[in-house]
C-alpha cells in the first residue's frame, strides 16, 4: 500500500521499538497490549466496523507501518514510520466456541512492522449476535493516554450509533508526523539543556545495583500483592509532604530495593510521560519511555526525606523528558552502567481491586518478559479501593521468596507511615522489611581475545559504514565507538549481506566489539 505521509519515529517510540527487537519473535507478544473492551446494549459487528474505521480516518498512528532499515536524508539508516491511506480496519470475527483459540492468535503473533497497522480487533458472536470486542495493540505506537483517548472516543461512536444521534468527539490537534517533524527541527543547542540533566544523572548511576545478589540462573519469577488499605496509606503519606501519590511509591520502591541489596545508592529506570514537556500532549502515540532514577541514601536519611527528594526527581524527570530515547540509552551504555531494574505507575480507577482483604498470588512464570532485558519490574496498579503491586524479577536477582518479601516489605513499610507520628530511617526500615544483608560477590571479567579475525574485520567495517563513522576501535563497545541503538536493524541487516548473522541484543551491551565478533555465525542462505 503506498504512503501518505512519513517522518522518523516519535522519540517516545524508540524504547518500545528496541524492546520489541531485542527479543526473539516468539516471546514479543509479551510487549503487546489487550483489552476485552466493553460494548453497548443494541451494538453490532457492522457498528464496530464503521466505529473502527472511522478512527482510523482520524487517527493516523491506526494506519501507519515502520521501516526499520530504510535510509534517511542524512544518507544512513534511520527507522521511519510511514502513514498509509485511509482504509478499513480489518476485523476478525470469531464465535464463543473458538474465540479463546482466535484471540490467542492474534495476541501471540509478533506484528509485523514493516506491513500491519499496530491495531487487532477481534467481534466474538454467539448466534451472529455479538457479545464481546477484544483488541490488540502494538505498544511501539500506544502508551496509556492514547489508549485512553482511543477508547472514549470508540464509546462515544458506539453509543452514538446506537442511540441514533451524531457522534460529538473533539478535534484531533496533532498527528504523530506533526510531532515527529517538530522532533526533527530541534537543534542540539535545544536538546542540550536536557540532555545535560540526564548526563549528570548517568554519571552518579552505580555499576550494577544487584551486584551483591547476582547469580546465574535463568529461570524468572511473578508475583502480585493486592493492599486495599495501602491506596489510603499512600495518599495519607502523600497529603502529609505535599506530594503526589508517585513519589510515596517512588521513596518506598527505593527504600525497598536498598535494604534488599544493601546498597545506599540504587538506581532503577521509571517510566516517564514526555506529553507535558513535548507540547503535543493530546497526540495519540507512544509518547513514554524509562528514564533513570538515582536514589542516593547515604546517611541513613528519614523516610519523609526520601519522599521529597522523590518527588523532586520525579518533577525533574518530567521537565526534562522530552529528549530522544535512544540518546539516554546510549548514555547509560557508554557508561557500562548497568541499570534495568523497573518501575510503573499505571491507573487502573474506576475499576475496582475486587477484594476487601489482602491477597498475595504466585503468577506464572514470566518466561517471554525475562527475555526482553530486564532484571525486575514492578508495576504499581492503583484502582478505585485499592494498590496492587505486581513485581516481576529473574531469577539471576531474585528468588521467589525475595520476591514474596520485598512486596509485602514494601507494603509494610507504607502502611506503617500512615501514622503522622512514624517516620523510620532507611536502616530501620531495612528491619522492618526484613531482609539479611547480602554477600559481596565477586565478578568475571570478560575474557581476553586475540588477534583479528574476518569476523571483526567485518564487524567493525559494517559498523563504521551504517554509522557514518571513520576508523573503529574493536576494544569499546557498539555504543561507545559512535554507533547508534537506532541503526542496530541496518547493522544487523548489513552484516546478514556480508554473510554473518547477529543478534540485536548484545550490541546493546558495554561488551567490546572484539567479543562481539567472536559470537557472530555464518549466515545461512
Amino acid at each position: 500500500m503506498p504512503e501518505a505521509k512519513s517522518a522518523n519515529l516519535c522519540w517516545g517510540q524508540h524504547h518500545h521499538l528496541l524492546r520489541y527487537l531485542r527479543v526473539p519473535a516468539p516471546s514479543r507478544y509479551e510487549a503487546h497490549i489487550g483489552t476485552s473492551y466493553p460494548l453497548p446494549a443494541g451494538c453490532t459487528v457492522a457498528a464496530v466496523r464503521t466505529a473502527l474505521t472511522h478512527l482510523v480516518r482520524r487517527h493516523e498512528v491506526l494506519r501507519t507501518v515502520y521501516d526499520l532499515t530504510g535510509t534517511a536524508a542524512d544518507g544512513r539508516a534511520w527507522p521511519r514510520q510511514l502513514v498509509q491511506p485511509p482504509a478499513p480496519q480489518p476485523v476478525t470475527e470469531a464465535t464463543t466456541e473458538d474465540a479463546v483459540d482466535v484471540i490467542a492468535r492474534l495476541t501471540r503473533t509478533p506484528f509485523d512492522l514493516a506491513r500491519e497497522w499496530p491495531l487487532r480487533a477481534c467481534v466474538v458472536t454467539a448466534g451472529g449476535r455479538l457479545v464481546r470486542l477484544h483488541l490488540v495493540f502494538n505498544h511501539l505506537a500506544f502508551d496509556d493516554v492514547a489508549l485512553d483517548r482511543l477508547a472514549a472516543e470508540l464509546d462515544e461512536l458506539l453509543a452514538a450509533r446506537t442511540e441514533g444521534r451524531p457522534a460529538v468527539l473533539n478535534p484531533v490537534e496533532h498527528q504523530p508526523v506533526d510531532l515527529a517533524r517538530f522532533e526533527e527541527s530541534r537543534t542540539e543547542a535545544d536538546l542540550e539543556p536536557a540532555l545535560n540533566h540526564w548526563r549528570e544523572i548517568v554519571r552518579k548511576l552505580p555499576a550494577d545495583v544487584f551486584s551483591t545478589r547476582r547469580k546465574a540462573s535463568e529461570a524468572a519469577h511473578s508475583a502480585s500483592y493486592t493492599v486495599p488499605t495501602l491506596l489510603s496509606a499512600a495518599r495519607a503519606i502523600a497529603a502529609r509532604e505535599h506530594v503526589w501519590p508517585s513519589a510515596v511509591h517512588l521513596a518506598a520502591y527505593a527504600v525497598t530495593l536498598a535494604a534488599y541489596t544493601g546498597e545506599t545508592l540504587v538506581a532503577h529506570r521509571m517510566y516517564t510521560s514526555q506529553r507535558d514537556a513535548s507540547g503535543f500532549g493530546g497526540a495519540v502515540t507512544c509518547l513514554s519511555y524509562p528514564t533513570p532514577v538515582l536514589a542516593d541514601l547515604d546517611g541513613d536519611p528519614l523516610f519523609s526525606t526520601v519522599v521529597k527528594e522523590s518527588a523532586a526527581r520525579v518533577s525533574h524527570a518530567m521537565a526534562h523528558a522530552h529528549v530522544p530515547y535512544d540518546r539516554v540509552y546510549e548514555l547509560i551504555a557508554e557508561e557500562g552502567v548497568r541499570v534495568v531494574a523497573e518501575l510503573n505507575f499505571l491507573d487502573n480507577a474506576p475499576r475496582s481491586c475486587r477484594t476487601k482483604r489482602d491477597r498475595y498470588a504466585v503468577n506464572a512464570a514470566p518466561d517471554d518478559w525475562a527475555r526482553a532485558g530486564s532484571d525486575s519490574y514492578l508495576r504499581v496498579y492503583e484502582w478505585a479501593d485499592g494498590i496492587t503491586l505486581a513485581l516481576q524479577a529473574l531469577d539471576a536477582v531474585m528468588d521467589a521468596e525475595a520476591v514474596e518479601r520485598f512486596l509485602r516489605g514494601y507494603a509494610r513499610l507504607v502502611e506503617a507511615h500512615r501514622d503522622a507520628g512514624t517516620d523510620l530511617r532507611v536502616s530501620e526500615a531495612a528491619a522492618l522489611i526484613g531482609f539479611t544483608p547480602p554477600k559481596p560477590q565477586r565478578i568475571r571479567a570478560e575474557p581476553e581475545r586475540t588477534g583479528t579475525a574476518p569476523a571483526e574485520r567485518v564487524l567493525t567495517d559494517v559498523v563504521a559504514q551504517v554509522n557514518g563513522l571513520g576508523e573503529v576501535d574493536p576494544a569499546r563497545s557498539y555504543t561507545g565507538a559512535g554507533g547508534r541503538v537506532l541503526r542496530l536493524p541496518r547493522v544487523v541487516e548489513a552484516l546478514h549481506e556480508r554473510g554473518w548473522s547477529a543478534g540485536l541484543v548484545p550490541f546493546t551491551t558495554a561488551r567490546p566489539l572484539s567479543a562481539l565478533a567472536h559470537e557472530l555465525v555464518p549466515a545461512r542462505g
